[in-house]
Formats: structure tokens, sequence, C-alpha cells
């Protein structure tokens, strides 16, 4: 998910990257590329990300409300403007990614369980468990063809590669 407000955080990693772009979407995620560690004004990161202030302050305001980003004012005595300064909870951030990690592991789990118990069959538009290809006789009405025996094997190999790739980078977040 690369984020440069988090480069603590393997900003190479997919699910990094994702996790901040389902949050922000991508116009945000190439916004936080191009904030640097420390405090920030929201005019200067529209200016080095070459984007409408507008469209910064709704990621910042997003990130916010995550508990991602956070702020403090500075007013000016002459003018009376108010300047907000940004900077980023990487503590929250390690917190909240490790909280979907377990919710994605939970899932990849529990899919697991299911794609190892169970006999699958197969044909031209879903797969089914051997009990439901039985009740329809083999023959699934809706794309009108045979159901046949599927290897799930390669699908079962790949969610553990999955889980482990995620448990190893839970572990890699935690030493951080």
């Amino acid at each position: 998910m690369v984020v440069r407000a988090v480069t603590m955080l393997e900003t190479d990693n997919l699910l990094v990257r994702e996790y901040f772009k389902k949050m922000i979407g991508d116009e945000g995620v190439r916004i936080m590329e191009n904030i640097p560690g420390g405090e920030i004004t929201d005019e200067e990161i529209a200016k080095r990300s070459d984007t409408k202030l507008t469209a910064v302050r709704k990621v910042l305001y997003v990130l916010y409300e995550g508990r991602i980003a956070e702020y403090r004012t500075e007013r000016d005595d002459n003018t009376g403007w108010i300047t907000y300064w940004w900077s980023f909870n990487h503590d929250n951030i390690r917190r909240m990614m490790e909280d979907e990690a377990d919710v994605t592991l939970k899932g990849l789990r529990e899919q697991l369980e299911y794609e190892q118990n169970g006999e699958f069959y197969r044909c031209h538009c879903q797969s089914v468990l051997f009990e439901v290809a039985a009740e329809r006789e083999f023959w699934c009405e809706e794309c009108e063809s045979t159901f046949e025996y599927f290897d799930n094997g390669s699908l079962v190999t790949e969610i553990e590669k999955q889980i482990k790739e995620l448990e190893k980078w839970k572990q890699n977040l935690k030493r951080k």
C-alpha cells in the first residue's frame, strides 16, 4: 500500500498500499507519497503533490477520522489567519493495520478450513460441494453443463501461502 508518511511501515508492501488505497483512494495515496515526516501544512502538501488544496484536505480529514492524521493550529497574531500543522500517528497506523490483518487472517483461515474439508465439483459457472452436486444430479441448470470433480489443492496451497505471508508481515510490523 509508496506512502512516504509511513516509511517505517514497509511502504513497498502490498498490504500497506492496499490499506491506504482502500481508505483514501489512488489520488490519496499519490498525495501521501509527497508528505515527509514531521509536521507539514495542507498548503505545502498541495504544492508538493501538485494537487488541489480541497483534494488534500479531503484526504487529511479521512485520515484524521481514522485517527491516523493529527493536527495542531497556529494563529497569526497580525492577520488572524489560522494555519493547520498536520502530522501522522504511526502507532495508530500500526494498530489499525494489525486489526485489519487480524480480520483478513480470520477470513483466510475460515476459507482454508472450508477448502480443506470439502469435496468440490465444478461446472462452467460455479463450484459447489459434493452434496450440492449430488442433489442436482451433477447437472447445472444455470449453464446447462455437468459438474465434474475439482481438485482444489492449488487453491489450498495459495491460501496457506497468503496466511504465512500475512503472519510474517504482522510479526515484522510488531518489531518496528
